[in-house]
């Protein structure tokens, strides 16, 4: 049996990456995505992310733009409407 993580992916030192959550409806706003990252708090402003849409009004994606300028691991935990997303 797989362990579960508790997280939905780790960004080593030094990478980014581009996590696109899914789709968006921007009329209702729904579904709600966030973002958390995990690192110790000494690094933690070293974890920049940026979020945004992608695509059209009427079809259009969640993303976020993740990089990871410290020297720890960062484990990311992506949610949508309060459950953790796996890895895509």
């Amino acid at each position: 049996m797989a362990e579960e993580k508790d997280y939905t992916f780790c960004l080593m030192p030094g990478a980014k990456t581009r996590y696109t959550a899914g789709r968006f409806d921007a009329v209702t706003r729904t579904p709600h995505y966030e973002i958390e990252i995990n690192v110790p708090s000494h690094v933690s402003d070293q974890v920049r992310v940026s979020q945004f849409l992608l695509g059209t009004p009427e079809n259009c994606q969640w993303a976020w733009d993740i990089k990871n300028n410290s020297t720890w691991p960062a484990f990311i935990i992506i949610k949508k409407d309060g459950q953790r997303m796996p890895k895509l």
